[in-house]
């Protein structure tokens, strides 16, 4: 994941403590002894590069031999690298034979020498063979670890539970003698293995190391110990022995790459012409992917740095209302001297910014404030991009004071609930916006269909006075005539307007057949004298003539369509039926004709009445099918309505269950969702949907302690009702204000509210159904790991306000986290317990910075990158940047933060390594 990362501060590299050379007399023991033992310092390094192996300590039995050979090759390929070339660092050392027995290895720094190993042989007494393992020392093991430490060198007691170890040939008095020694690790072979009482005893905490003791090249690599440092050195590896699990993984109980990071991380952020960073020269903060540092006396800019970070990604409007005053410095171009604005007219704000193995730069700048999103799509090359930078960077951005302010605003906590990945509001907000629209859609089509239905009672009377002067008509004595006449001239309309729907599929068919026509290729597009167009413009020919065919198919098909149209006429136009119909209205037409004769009412009147009933029965006929229609929008804007509810339901439950994984182990803090808790958001909810913002029907509409409406909503929630109970209640309630709206008679306390809800819009009420009270969150707070004697947050103080919420905001999230100064408020007590134990578990997978002045944090959170910050000139510049593996970088934290001295006692049980 790391790729070609060359990221500041420590990471962790393989190294292998215990390997032999053929300077060793065993090397290459068995068949091809003989061949083996010729190999060449550039074979060697080699097969540890092909190992992918990082650190070497060449430990050869009671000789230093091969190490200066060594050095000098790898010098050489460095300068011309041979394929397998790979950085290497070799610590020269030794595997010394001790009077009793026992081996030691002796690890140096880099830079020691053949001679360095020869002398130190000299000085524990040994004049055996170099190479052999079988002679030994003058001195005793608690001597040789001396002479070791005096000459500067890390004393490892070899394979101390296996054959010549430290535990299998010394016991009782002996062994006692040695514990005492300045032993800086063991190389234990199996971590199961019961160690003696006596190192129980006295609690020794030695780094346990593993080395391959590689003999053979099909060995190297075979056993490795991973080592937390800033750069292979022997200062480095002191203190990353002396603080043991933090800075040694074995990789028999390791097995995953340590080096491994989460894969959203900032990269580092660079600042030019600020007012008092980036001047004359760009400020490059870069960053590690796990722990970062910031520290410094006050007023150096760390703070600064962190708040550019914001404005280059967006988050100012994360900022509650209480600081988003103080923030507008930070964005403020200074006009004067004693302006307080941090910016000039030219500053531009760069943040560098890793996923998911792409690069990308976020660059803002003030002149256009604007922010320009690059991407590396090659070496060194980068490419405009689109996006949002809030959404493609995703990155947590807390100082003191806003954490401070959270605790107070537990709305505020469940926006940043809400933005995480396992309950995703935006992605919710969607669905929900859809869901809404369709439901206020099906609403406004039920209420246009209802309006349309408004003048069918009108239609029925009118249709009962036109039937009543027909009867006029029938009771001259020919209703058979009429009757027959009526019923077959319905029959006609009917068959007519079938007729209709499908006689003219010729005419359609021919219409369609004229479309089929293929244009011509523009002219001069293919080169007739190419020879490989030839068969293409024969294949377009096909096209043509296949066409051609269709289109005659077609016109075929209407031919037959006309056939079956004739068929048809002739067919009915000789049926029985048309005969019936023909009789039908030559008697009719006889009728009128009587009955004009015997002065028995106007004809043409009669034939007006006939065609109007018939339009009025078609117009009911049509109500009829609208409210068919109105039923099912009825129906399904219901089920939308439930689809809502649902929704709404789902959102709280993907809060609740997020809320309940992340904190479930968290003794310090336990937040508990309240479902439509939100009483303060609720009342102007409610009177934004009924249009009363400004107040008024204090009585009806009422408050959340005050009765009424809101009132009965929240009496005994939470506590003696369920939200279930609630839901009902809310229901009731709306299902009360659509009674006033429609004029039935309910009880109210004031009879202008029934008035104003009479007028007001249908909307506002469909708006008014789909809405739901917010959720709200209970926050609780323990003192204590026990987790006991939780209490409400707003009862804390200001140091246990802040820790609760930090407690809450470490427990989830992939995103890059940054802090300023989370200490300010908080005992040291909760700094340990909270602060730096949630550090050292979620760094693994999630980068942070930290702006602080607590040296626990710092050394005790152990940090893999701190970057001191000083001002100077009128300018924030860097002055130390590293591990605290680096000297400079100790002797920093212990001149400028408080407790920094006390803090790598406590870790590393000795001042500086020394």
């Amino acid at each position: 994941m790391s790729g070609n990362w060359k990221w500041p501060g420590a990471r962790w590299w393989k190294f292998d403590f215990h390997t032999h050379t053929p300077a060793s007399d065993d090397y290459g023991k068995g068949p091809d002894h003989y061949q083996l033992k010729q190999r060449t310092p550039g074979e060697w390094l080699l097969d540890f590069m092909r190992a992918e192996i990082d650190c070497v300590a060449v430990t050869d039995h009671n000789s230093g031999e091969w190490i200066d050979p060594l050095k000098s090759e790898l010098d050489s390929m460095k300068e011309n690298p041979p394929e397998g070339y790979r950085p290497l660092y070799l610590f020269p050392g030794v595997e010394i034979t001790v009077n009793g027995g026992v081996h030691i290895l002796a690890v140096f720094g880099p830079e020691s020498t053949t001679g360095d190993i020869t002398a130190l042989l000299g000085a524990v007494g040994f004049h055996g063979t170099r190479g052999k393992s079988n002679d030994c020392t003058t001195k005793s093991v608690k001597e040789v670890i001396t002479e070791i430490v005096e000459y500067g060198g890390l004393p490892i007691p070899a394979h101390v539970d296996g054959p010549s170890g430290l535990f299998s040939e010394q016991t009782g008095n002996t062994l006692a003698q040695t514990l005492e020694s300045q032993i800086t690790a063991i190389e234990l072979i199996d971590t199961n293995n019961q160690k003696p009482q006596l190192v129980l005893d006295n609690k020794l905490e030695w780094a346990e190391v593993i080395g391959s003791d590689s003999h053979h090249p099909n060995t190297v690599g075979s056993r490795l110990s991973w080592i937390k440092m800033t750069r292979p050195n022997l200062d480095g590896l002191r203190l990353a022995l002396l603080d043991g699990p933090l800075s040694v993984k074995r990789s028999d109980t390791f097995a995953s790459d340590p080096n491994a990071h989460g894969n959203i991380l900032i990269e580092g952020l660079s600042v030019e012409n600020a007012r008092y960073i980036g001047r004359p020269s760009a400020l490059e903060l870069k960053l590690n992917p796990w722990l970062n540092t910031l520290i410094g006396g006050r007023g150096t800019g760390k703070s600064t740095l962190l708040e550019f970070m914001r404005i280059a990604l967006r988050r100012e409007a994360e900022l509650p209302d209480g600081i988003a005053e103080d923030f507008v410095k930070y964005k403020k171009i200074a006009e004067s001297r004693n302006d307080d604005g941090l910016l000039e007219a030219e500053a531009t704000l760069t943040v560098a910014y890793r996923k998911d193995d792409a690069r990308f730069r976020v660059r803002w700048s003030v002149g256009a404030d604007k922010r320009e999103i690059v991407e590396e799509t090659g070496s060194d090359v980068w490419t405009q991009v689109d996006g949002d930078v809030r959404q493609r960077f995703p990155v947590r951005i807390y100082s003191q004071k806003q954490i401070f302010e959270l605790a107070g605003q537990p709305l505020a906590l469940l926006q940043i609930v809400d933005e995480t990945e396992r309950v995703d509001r935006g992605e919710w907000i969607e669905q929900w916006r859809e869901e809404e629209a369709r439901f206020l859609s099906l609403r406004a089509q039920c209420r246009e269909i209802a309006a349309g239905l408004s003048e069918e009672s009108r239609v029925k009377g009118e249709l009962d006075d036109v039937k009543r002067r027909l009867e006029v008509f029938e009771k001259v004595g020919h209703a058979d005539v009429l009757k027959e006449y009526q019923h077959r001239i319905r029959q006609q309309s009917a068959v007519t307007t079938w007729e209709e729907e499908w006689t003219g599929y010729g005419d359609r068919l021919r219409q369609l057949a004229a479309e089929f026509t293929v244009p011509e290729l523009e002219e001069g597009v293919l080169n007739k004298h190419d020879d490989t167009t030839e068969q293409l413009d024969h294949a377009m020919g096909t096209v043509r003539k296949r066409t051609e065919g269709i289109a005659k198919s077609v016109l075929g098909l209407a031919s037959e369509a006309d056939a079956v149209k004739k068929e048809w006429e002739q067919g009915k136009n000789g049926s029985a039926w048309q005969q019936k119909v023909t009789n039908a209205v030559g008697r009719y037409e006889q009728l009128l004709t009587r009955l004009q004769d015997e002065d028995a009412g106007d004809p043409a009147e009669y034939g007006k009445l006939v065609q109007h009933r018939q339009a009025l029965e078609s117009k009911l006929d049509e109500y009829q099918k609208r409210k068919g229609k109105l039923t099912g929008l009825r129906s399904t804007a219901n089920e939308s309505l439930e689809q809502l509810k649902a929704l709404r339901k789902k959102l709280s439950e993907r809060r609740k269950s997020f809320l309940d994984d992340v904190l479930d182990q968290n003794p310090y803090v336990k937040v508990e969702l309240v479902p439509f808790g939100a009483k303060e958001l609720t009342e102007s909810d409610l009177r934004r949907l009924l249009g009363r913002e400004d107040g008024g029907f204090e009585k009806d509409i009422g408050g959340i302690n005050t009765g009424g409406l809101l009132g009965r909503i929240y009496e005994g929630y939470p506590g003696e009702r369920t939200v279930e109970e609630l839901q009902t209640t809310l229901d009731e309630v709306k299902e009360h204000l659509h009674q006033l709206a429609t004029g039935m008679e309910v009880e109210v306390q004031d009879r202008r509210f029934a008035g104003y809800m009479q007028k007001i819009a249908p909307e506002s009420l469909d708006r008014l159904d789909a809405w739901f009270p917010e959720d709200s969150l209970h926050v609780e707070y323990s003192t204590s790991a026990d987790g006991q004697n939780l209490r409400p947050l707003h009862q804390g103080s200001p140091g246990q306000k802040t820790a609760a919420l930090l407690a809450f905001l470490l427990s989830y999230g992939n995103e890059p986290i940054i802090l300023d100064q989370p200490e300010d408020d908080l005992d040291n007590h909760l700094i340990y317990d909270l602060i730096v134990k949630q550090l050292r578990e979620i760094k693994r997978n999630r980068q942070i910075v930290i702006v602080t002045h607590n040296a626990n944090i710092v050394v005790n959170g152990d940090a893999e990158l701190v970057v001191s910050l000083d001002a100077r000139g009128g300018q924030t510049r860097k002055i130390s940047e590293g591990s605290l593996q680096e000297k400079t970088v100790r002797e920093e934290v212990c001149r400028v933060m408080e407790g920094g001295r006390e803090a790598f006692e406590r870790r590393y049980r000795r001042i500086s390594g020394k």
